[in-house]
């Protein structure tokens, strides 16, 4: 196999195939490396006709990664979970309410006053200008409001971002998250393995070269770029370090990566998928736990034709270890108290202490705007990428956004260098 390329992509998560299929398509020779095979934690697996995401996956419509594929006629097809009425839990008794001017003026969860305010507050949401409050932590910003609009307003950045690190996490970027989700999401058809299969399809389609199971070992820069992997050298003009944890991008770089200490802790959950018999169509939302719980399927086909799947998850708190046992003996109980009964229960998946992103924005690193760039490791022709990388967006929709970015830079120091050696 040849191997010198222009551009090396490491990592063949959602960073690393956007990466990938961008550098690509500006006619580069491309090779994507991965230790194992292409998807990253968006891969799915299939058991017995249900399909399990990594812990719950929604895709942001008004995100960077939707765009991204609807651009190159990748759209993956799907469902809109249904959330206009949910279900509560708050001092272990569900509530049932409707986000409408009806609903929210009726429901006890809220003082008569925080009614009118928080009816206010989400009139006027999207047009809020959230570059005000960044390095204001979460919850100074939410100090300013009543303890019951707090309870929602906390509810909805958790689902939002994942993050509950309210005494450290970014109140800007939590805004903007939850402004995202207003705009809608979608539950994807296949799980996220079948985008993943379109994007891979479709890169090597166009040229480019999957080199899958192949661990790798150190990246060296000087002026070219080598690639020392488990099978080989790999010799380019660029790399892009694309999804890997900034542990792992110094140690296979050797580098220190610039403004690493504005990001916050990596991020963690613990998930309980369930495979039923008959579809629920619930939604709870936990208020004074962070706890969740959405029927995935048929909202999304993940599951066979009068089967349902629900995806259940606890947002660690930031700092804190968890207990397995503890953990899904709770997700399990709130199923049960949701109205899941235990013989409808076909299959379940518990995974526990998921990394859902490698790092938050912090307030004390200036939220997003202070996360490292894509060239903070200060590399001749290396790049990188991921949920913690560069000024914009969140989860996935920050990978796929650093991962073209720094495709783009990476064609273009492979283009610079490629003229340097004709004259």
């Amino acid at each position: 196999m040849n191997d010198q390329f222009d551009v090396i992509v490491v990592g063949g998560g959602i960073a690393g195939l956007v990466a990938g299929l961008t550098a690509v398509e500006a006619g580069s020779r491309v090779a994507l490396v991965d230790s194992h095979a292409v998807g990253g934690r968006a891969k799915s697996v299939e058991r017995n006709g249900y399909i399990y995401n990594q812990g719950p996956h929604a895709l942001y419509l008004a995100g960077h990664l939707q765009p991204f594929l609807d651009a190159r006629g990748l759209s993956p097809a799907g469902g809109t979970p249904a959330t206009k009425t949910v279900r509560l839990l708050r001092g272990g008794d569900l509530h049932e309410l409707t986000f409408s001017p009806v609903g929210l003026g009726r429901t006890k969860l809220l003082s008569p006053s925080s009614r009118v305010k928080l009816l206010a507050l989400l009139a006027g949401f999207a047009r809020l200008k959230t570059a005000q409050f960044v390095g204001t932590t979460w919850s100074d910003w939410l100090s300013g409001q009543p303890d019951d609009i707090a309870g929602i307003l906390a509810m909805l950045a958790r689902t939002g971002t994942y993050v509950n690190a309210p005494d450290s996490f970014d109140a800007a970027a939590a805004l903007q998250q939850a402004q995202l989700a207003l705009l809608g999401v979608r539950y994807l058809d296949g799980g996220w393995q079948a985008m993943i299969e379109s994007m891979v399809a479709r890169f090597e389609a166009t040229g480019g070269t999957v080199i899958a199971h192949r661990t790798v070992q150190s990246i060296a820069s000087d002026g070219d770029v080598a690639v020392e992997t488990s099978d080989g050298v790999l010799r380019g003009n660029a790399v892009v370090v694309a999804g890997l944890s900034p542990d792992a991008t110094e140690r296979v770089t050797g580098g220190a990566i610039r403004g690493r200490d504005a990001l916050g802790a990596p991020v963690h959950a613990a998930a309980l998928d369930l495979a039923l018999a008959r579809p629920h169509p619930g939604v709870v939302f936990g208020i004074d736990e962070p706890l969740y719980l959405s029927a995935h399927a048929p909202t999304a086909k993940l599951a066979p034709a009068d089967g349902g799947l629900v995806s259940l998850l606890r947002y660690i708190p930031d700092g804190e270890v968890g207990d397995a046992a503890a953990d899904r003996a709770r997700l399990r109980s709130l199923a049960t108290q949701a109205g899941i009964e235990d013989e409808a229960i076909i299959d379940e998946r518990y995974l526990h202490r998921l990394v859902v992103a490698h790092g938050f924005p912090a307030a004390h690193g200036g939220g997003l705007r202070g996360r490292p760039t894509i060239d903070a490791l200060g590399q001749t022709g290396v790049f990188i990428a991921g949920d913690w990388v560069g000024g914009e967006y969140q989860l996935a929709d920050a990978s796929s956004a650093s991962g073209e970015a720094a495709a783009r830079r990476a064609v273009d120091h492979g283009a610079r260098t490629a003229d340097a050696r004709a004259r």
